[in-house]
This record gives structure tokens, sequence and C-alpha cells, in this order.
């Protein structure tokens, strides 16, 4: 009898007492969900201020430590991120491994429970930052910090560990400097090299794996993020065996989650309603493949079974991308943030390849608040500049060669990368955002008339002496609604107001402050008349010239934030197109935002949605990234937009584009 059928005042306190006994045993940690509550295998210790860690280090680090979070995930590894002043020995119980993604310093109580946890049988991976510490307990010693002398200089890793199962021979990692060390056991030896762009050896050292665990000489970047993965479950899997098990549960349950099929049922009727007789026959071989996996898995040859599992998944993929069509007429986008392309120095390597892949249009980042990759004789010209040259004209020379767009990708207000005398020379002149506690910021406030100028002015220079189809728009909002605050800003709001404001920025803080209302649309109207400004005289210069803006994708939430109202800007005809920045691996949080966004936008402005392939917070599958497309097309939009046409989006994503989704060359719906 189940205990709510009874209903003696006996049987009445005995389920009182028992509910009382769940309570407490969930509680103290004694069973969530019937299960027993553990540590996950993995501790990522952040640092905090009281390592004397500075704030932007420690926000630094927490960026790294999720990243590490999300690879170890995706391998099948449970990680928890905990702060370094809170930890203790209870924490760091039945744990396998601690991950130091960035840590400059650490306390002595950290220090004593990393050398207890070591010495117990625990791992350490600890990458760029080597404290005296701990460098003993890998084995090693730091013996310099190094600048990269020249771009590309530590572009590669070249590994060479033969006794580790399934280590890649490479990984890229674009690191701009790295930490030196050496080893000071011959337990600890040196398993990988920096190389340069060219392929050249540096001759310094990447990874050193030891007896208690392994060092890497800079920060885990995102480029290459699928072959760093497998190089981290082959280390962490050699100084884990048990890992391994792991990794191969994974792997088996990973080999049919492809695209938006998620099983292999699905896939199969995918595949089938397709009919590409190639799809078939590669699914086919995927099968086989799949069975040998799981073969392998149940008499316990986890290497084994990781292998083909992975190369199962790799066919059932192809099948994927293979039973995908083309669409005629959308917009096939890529946002280049280099400026540079994905081959610095050959844009014409790069313009072939995504031609070859189906893209139309390419929007290269060719210049900031302050600073331009281009000949400007109105913004600082880069160091990327000096190096090869007008970036603009290169790029324009090769895409319209091979028939594609050229939207040259402004950034607006945002100073980052500007010269130091130019920023200085801004906040002296009263023209750089304040906070609204009285922080000074690294950009321009909008209201100021001569920012206005400045922003408008670079654009049309742009327009003017380059045959750009295009001028496509980012950041063109505040930074967040922490600002801007400045006077400048107090004395024409005041203006527009028509009252003295005696508290500020108190009175005009949204949500609380008296004015708080007008101010966030007087915010917004900063935002607008320039995209308007620029909409006008771009069109005066060329009437063909299409307008389109990077914009977030919660509409309309960005209103208030950071005073970007896109959707007021596409109902007032201001822009040929917008690219709502969709960055997400959820499929579901994909969908819904661009139902939403569809839905809002007027007849006739197509909506080419960003995917964030390789954004700091998507990090997506080649799969993964065709799968927003469908769903893009499914949706009804007009197009897509890929983040960040780099080495890695030509090596993973354009191969898989064009077996299907954009086998054919499309033209996009405005022209």
């Amino acid at each position: 009898m189940s205990l709510n059928r009874l209903a003696s005042p006996y049987h009445s306190r005995l389920t009182t007492i028992v509910l009382l006994v769940f309570t407490l045993l969930c509680c103290v940690g004694g069973f969530i969900d019937g299960e027993a509550q553990q540590n996950a295998e993995i501790a990522i210790v952040l640092p905090t201020a009281a390592s004397r860690t500075a704030d932007g280090d420690i926000q630094y680090a927490q960026s790294m430590g999720k990243r590490f979070s999300r690879m170890l995930n995706s391998i099948g590894l449970t990680a928890d991120l905990l702060d370094e002043d809170a930890l203790s020995e209870a924490q760091l119980e039945s744990r396998r491994m601690v991950v130091l993604p960035l840590n400059a310093r650490i306390t002595p109580t950290t220090t004593s429970l990393l050398k207890d946890f070591v010495a117990s049988g625990g791992k350490l991976f600890v990458t760029y930052n080597l404290p005296d510490t701990v460098a003993p307990l890998l084995g090693l010693r730091q013996t310099n910090w190094l600048k990269q002398e020249t771009p590309g200089q530590f572009a590669s890793v070249q590994l060479n560990a033969p006794e580790i199962r399934d280590m890649p021979a490479s990984i890229r990692q674009g690191s701009w400097n790295i930490t030196v060390a050496e080893p000071t056991t011959p337990q600890t030896k040196i398993i990988g090299y920096w190389h340069s762009e060219n392929g050249d050896s540096t001759g310094l050292p990447a990874l050193f794996l030891g007896k208690a665990g392994a060092f890497f000489s800079h920060v885990f970047l995102a480029d290459d993020i699928q072959r760093k993965t497998q190089m981290l479950a082959a280390l962490f899997g050699h100084l884990v065996p048990e890992f391994r098990q792991t990794f191969a549960k994974q792997a088996m349950a990973a080999m049919t989650t492809i695209g938006h099929t998620k099983d292999f049922t699905a896939l199969e009727r995918f595949v089938q309603q397709s009919s590409v007789p190639e799809a078939s026959q590669v699914l086919n071989a995927g099968i086989d493949l799949m069975k040998r996996a799981r073969t392998e898995y149940d008499t316990g040859d986890y290497n084994a079974a990781i292998t083909i599992a992975r190369a199962s998944r790799a066919k059932f993929s192809k099948a994927y991308f293979l039973s995908h069509t083309s669409v005629e007429t959308e917009g096939r986008a890529v946002w280049n943030h280099s400026g540079l392309g994905a081959y610095p120095g050959d844009w014409n390597r790069a313009a072939k390849a995504l031609a070859a892949a189906g893209v139309n249009i390419i929007l290269p980042n060719m210049a900031w608040a302050g600073v331009a990759h281009y000949p400007s004789e109105i913004l600082p010209k880069s160091e990327k500049f000096t190096q090869y040259g007008d970036q603009i004209a290169q790029c324009v020379q090769a895409a319209h060669a091979h028939g594609l767009e050229v939207h040259v990708w402004k950034i607006t207000w945002n100073l980052e990368g500007a010269p130091k005398t130019f920023v200085e020379k801004m906040r002296e002149d009263g023209r750089t955002q304040v906070s609204a506690t009285g922080e000074a910021l690294n950009w321009l406030c909008p209201s100021h008339p001569k920012n206005v100028l400045l922003e408008l002015d670079s654009i049309l220079e742009i327009v003017t002496n380059y045959d750009v189809d295009g001028i496509h728009l980012d950041y063109i909002r505040y930074p967040g609604s922490h600002a801007c605050y400045c006077e400048g800003c107090r004395e024409r709001f005041v203006r527009t107001l028509r009252k003295p404001i005696n508290e500020w920025p108190a009175e005009v803080l949204p949500k609380t402050g008296t004015y708080g209302d007008q101010y966030t649309e007087w915010r917004v109207q900063q935002i607008t008349r320039l995209v308007r400004l620029i909409h006008k005289r771009t069109r005066e210069v060329d009437p063909e010239i299409k307008i389109s803006a990077a914009v977030f994708g919660w509409y309309p939430g960005c209103i208030t934030s950071i005073g970007q109202d896109w959707v007021a800007w596409a109902k007032s005809g201001y822009l040929d197109f917008v690219c709502p920045m969709n960055y997400t691996e959820d499929s579901d949080y994909f969908t819904e935002l661009l139902t939403n966004q569809i839905a809002l936008m007027p007849k006739g402005v197509p909506i080419y949605p960003g995917i964030g392939a390789t954004a700091s917070n998507s990090l997506l599958t080649p799969d993964a990234v065709v799968e927003q497309i469908y769903l893009s097309r499914s949706l009804g939009a007009s197009g897509w937009t890929i983040f960040d046409y780099s080495v890695d989006i030509s090596e993973t994503v354009l191969p898989a584009l064009t077996l299907g989704v954009a086998k054919s060359k499309a033209k996009p719906p405005h022209q």
C-alpha cells in the first residue's frame, strides 16, 4: 500500500516522520532523485580576490573555466567551477583531476590542498600561469615569458606522443604570448612544440606531460575547438585511464545525434526522404561502423569503441549533409572578424573557398570606432594595414572576381584596438562614455555631435573610395544599461527634457529613476539618429548601397538595455537586411529567437540569422550549423550568416555546406 493511501493517525505520523527523514537526507546530500549526490570528476579552480588577482583576470579565468567545462561535458566528463577562496579538502574529495585555467597566484591554503591532492593520486591540468608552488608538482620550472615578435609566430602546436591513444598530430592555436618552462625531472616530457603560421618550429615547448599532470603554455582559445577537445580526451584518458570508458560511452551516444534529426530513426528517415543515392550509401557505411563500435564497447575495448564510434558519426554526418537541398535565392553570408579573411595576405584564396561553398556575401570587419585596416584619412590606421596593406581594396577585388558581395563590417562607438593616444584625446575632449558609477569607458559617446560626424564620415569615406556592395553596422548600441552618463549626456538630455536634474545619474537610471523611461527613449534616439544618417547619406553617394546591421537577438529587451531598436530601423526603411546574433547551441532557443524576430519584421526586409559556429558562447559542430540553416529556412528566414569565417570554418563548416545545403550558387534575395 502506498503512503498516500494510509489514513490512520499512526500512519499519518509515520508519513510525516518518513518525509522529514527524506528531507534531511536531501539537505545533507544523501539522496537527490533517488541517487547519491557526488562531486563531479573534475574541479576547475577559479582565482578570486583572495589570491590578489585583478578583476579583469578573474573574469577572463571565469570565461576560460566555462569553456573547459563545456569541452569536458562534450566528452562525457562532469566538471564543477569552484572559487579558490572557498576550496576545501571536502570539495576535492573523490575528484580525479583539478584544472587551473588561469591562476597567476595560488594561496598557501590552495597550495597545501593541491599537494595533498597530487600525493593521493590526483592529476592536474594547468594552462598559461605556472605559479612557483604548482610548478614542482608537475616537475617543471618557469624560465621566461615571451610575447610574439611577429604575427603568427605561435600559430599551431605540433604534438608527438605516440604513447597516448587518439592524440591528434596537431592543433591550431593563434596565441600572442606564451609561458616558457623546462622539465626538472626525467618523468616530465615535452610532447608539443609551437610552430609558426608558415609551419616552422619555434623550438619552444607548448605542452608538457608529467606523472602528476600536464601544462599548456597559453590559455585554451576557441580556435580548432574540435581537435582541442580530442586532445583533452586523449590527455585526460592517459592520465586517468578510467575516463576511457566514459569517453567511449559518450562517443557511442553521440554517434546518431546528428543535426535536427537527433536519433538514428529520424536520421534514417531524413536520408531516405532525400532520395540521394550517395547519402544512402554513406548511411549504410555508418551503420556498419555503429555495429562494430557497439561490439567493441560490449567487449570492454573502449579505445577501439571510441575510434570506431567517431568514424561512424562522421559517416552519419556526411549522410545528413548530402540529404539537404540547396535554395536558389537566399543570402548566404559569413562574418570575418579579423578583417584579413581566413588566410592573411591572400584574399583570393578566401574568396575562392567561400564561392566554392555557395556563400555569396562576406562581411569583413574593416574598421572600429578608432582604427581602420585601410588607408583612412579619418581613423588611425591599424597594424594589419601596415603589414598586409589595404584590406578593403584586396577583399573587394578578390570577392567580386568570384561573385561575392562585400558588405564592409563597421564597428561603431567601440574604441577597442584604437591607439592609446587616440583614446586619450577622445577622453580629454569629453567624447568618451562614462558609467553610472563614474567609470571611464573606452566607447565614444553617441550623443556627442562630433562622434556622430566621426562615425558618419568614416563610413562615407568607405562608400566613396571603394566599390563595396554594402555597409554592415555592428556595436550600433550602448555597451549596456550602465552607460552613458557623462556630463555631455546630462547637458544634452536636460535640453530635451526642459527640466532640471539635481541628482545625476540617479534620476535617469532605468526602473528606479524619476526620468528613467525618458532617458531610455533618449538613448534609443541617439543610436537611431546615426542609423538614419548613414542610410540617408550613403544612398546619396551610391543609391544601390545596402545597409545592414548585426543586432542583439532578444527583442525588445535590447531597447532598454543597450538602446538598440532595430525593428524600428527596419520599419523606417533604414536597413536592407538584418542579422540577429542568435548565438546558441540550443535548437529550441534558436527557434524561439528567430520565430519572434520574423514575426516582428516588416515585409520585404530579409532576416539572415546569425549562427555562432565559433562564437565564444556557441561552439557548434558542422552538423549543428547545418541544422540551424535548416531551421532558418523552415521558419521563413531569407538566408543566414555564419560567425566567424576563419581557418576553422574553412576546414570544417564549408565542406559540409558544399555537400548539400549550399551546393549550388544562390542569389541574395535583395539583388
